[in-house]
């Protein structure tokens, strides 16, 4: 009878903790929904940055941390560098490995990883090599610090499995109350953060708010039209084939309409070949100033070769 009543005892104690587990999951999973939506127009690299900056000395770098963070979320494979020895003598190798969970949101990777370093604080790791960091977060064996050996289920492969982050904390021993305040704290950080700006890449590396030349030169100031060679234009939308700069001298500036070689006039026509614009409406084909009509050499006279009297025909 007294085993009988110690049974159901047993088994009333773990159909009240199942609920409890339970409901934490769900104040993790809450919590970890808030974050991603605070995260969605944060841009992904300062949102990697942010959550990595936990985790610098459980990846055992802040390089490391941000390829942690960045390859869960992403469902790729993880890298982690391990670089030994000093100068000439230096080594570095890679830890590399497959997270089983496929991609994950940042509320997620941040609860995943929080755990994974639960367990090792756990085991009295502290700072945890690459391997131990695999055996936490996919299963396996790790040696404490006392030289006896335990063996971690895998925050990730128990997540894979279809457990609850409740359940996976409570097969840890993990008390949760922290990695909730965790959660809530970086919520607050990225919102905290400017809203992530939409920017086009050029060939060189730029980076642009509006448009970018073929050489790679930022669009310049308010107009956002370029030339081909990258020049940034001034205040005018046209650009010289050569790409020069719009100047209020000598270029195109609030015209529009430019020579071949890219010299401006301030009355609309221009000589074929940009030579210095006139004051008056027609220049010859050197580019000189004329009267009313044009010389063949672009001289105003009353006689000579291509003479013009207001009827002839102007030069060429």
């Amino acid at each position: 009878m007294k085993v009988t009543i110690r049974i159901l005892a047993a088994s009333l104690l773990a159909a009240l903790a199942l609920p409890a587990a339970s409901a934490t999951g769900s104040e993790l999973d809450a919590q970890a929904a808030a974050l991603d939506a605070t995260a969605a127009n944060k841009g992904q690299t300062q949102v990697a940055a942010k959550i990595a900056a936990f985790f610098a000395n459980l990846a055992g770098s802040k390089d490391n941390a941000i390829a942690l963070v960045t390859a869960l979320r992403n469902g790729t494979d993880v890298n982690l560098a391990t670089t030994t020895g000093t100068g000439a003598t230096a080594t570095t190798t890679t830890t590399t490995f497959t997270p089983p969970t496929g991609k994950m949101g940042w509320g997620n990777v941040k609860i995943a990883l929080a755990l994974a370093q639960d367990s090792l604080l756990r085991a009295g790791i502290t700072n945890p090599t690459a391997a131990q960091l695999q055996a936490a977060l996919d299963g396996g064996t790790v040696t404490k610090t006392d030289g006896t050996t335990v063996t971690l289920k895998g925050v990730l492969q128990m997540r894979a499995d279809g457990m609850g982050w409740g359940q996976i904390a409570h097969a840890g021993g993990t008390n949760v109350g922290p990695v909730v305040s965790s959660l809530k704290s970086t919520q607050a950080q990225l919102s905290a953060l400017p809203t992530g700006a939409i920017t086009t890449s050029t060939a060189a590396g730029a980076t642009t708010k509006g448009v970018t030349t073929a050489a790679g030169a930022s669009g310049g100031k308010s107009q956002g039209i370029t030339t081909a060679t990258g020049s940034s234009p001034s205040l005018s939308g046209v650009v010289t084939a050569e790409g020069a700069g719009n100047t209020p001298k000598g270029n195109a500036y609030g015209r529009g309409i430019v020579t071949g070689t890219g010299s401006a006039v301030g009355t609309g026509v221009v000589a074929s070949t940009g030579g210095k614009p006139s004051t008056s409406g027609v220049v010859t084909a050197t580019g000189g100033a004329a009267a009313s009509v044009t010389t063949p050499h672009g001289n105003n006279s009353g006689n000579g070769q291509g003479d013009v009297h207001g009827k002839g025909k102007g030069g060429g």
